[in-house]
């Protein structure tokens, strides 16, 4: 589930840009267009893999492959936003047994730089923050393109894609009871597809 969470975080980062930009030092701010985007999480329960989302999120994402020691990306994920589509199962998720959402809000992503990784893949590498945990993350991700916007005159829209994982358990998201039970597994899978205008 934390995994998830740093999915979620991840999302942010991977959201850069297109055109490059020759500011005073630092690239173009992106928007992100919640109706597609999409912060997908995996986790194994028993056999299966669940899945589940986080749908809220906001934060500064700046990216421009031409200039990457511009980019930034600081983003921050609602923990009480945790959607599995089961009632039941996100209050579970955001109770002490995993986020403690009351307790802890929001988890963030701070990227300390972003390299390139091949031709149209790149690493966001920075601290994850889930409850009173921090740790440096890579994170990978794709960038699939930028173009004038076919919807709205004037606007660009730029895609990103990125998959990793993630072990809940160094976060302090569950304390491993389940995982000794056989019921969840320890890794979980994020699956960002994303969409961001400017």
């Amino acid at each position: 589930m934390r995994t998830l969470l740093i999915a979620t975080a991840a999302l942010g980062f991977l959201l850069g840009a297109v055109p490059s930009w020759a500011g005073a030092g630092g690239a173009r701010a992106w928007s992100f267009d919640p109706p597609h985007c999409s912060v997908m999480f995996f986790v194994r329960h028993i056999f299966a893999d669940v899945p589940g989302r986080f749908a809220a999120y906001s934060g500064e994402v700046r990216f421009d492959p031409d200039n990457l020691a511009g980019g930034v990306v600081d983003v921050t994920v609602d923990m009480a936003s945790v959607d599995t589509g089961v009632a039941k199962r996100d209050e579970h998720l955001r109770s002490p047994d995993f986020f403690d959402a009351a307790k802890y809000p929001s988890m963030r992503f701070v990227s300390r730089e972003i390299v390139q990784a091949g031709p149209g893949r790149y690493v966001a590498r920075g601290e994850l923050t889930i409850k009173a945990v921090t740790l440096s993350v890579d994170i990978p991700f794709e960038y699939l393109g930028a173009a004038p916007s076919p919807l709205e005159q004037g606007r660009t829209v730029a895609g990103f894609r990125a998959r990793f994982a993630v072990n809940m358990l160094d976060y302090g998201v569950s304390d491993g009871r389940f995982q000794k039970m056989g019921v969840l597994g320890d890794r979980v899978d994020i699956l960002l597809n994303l969409e961001m205008l400017r």
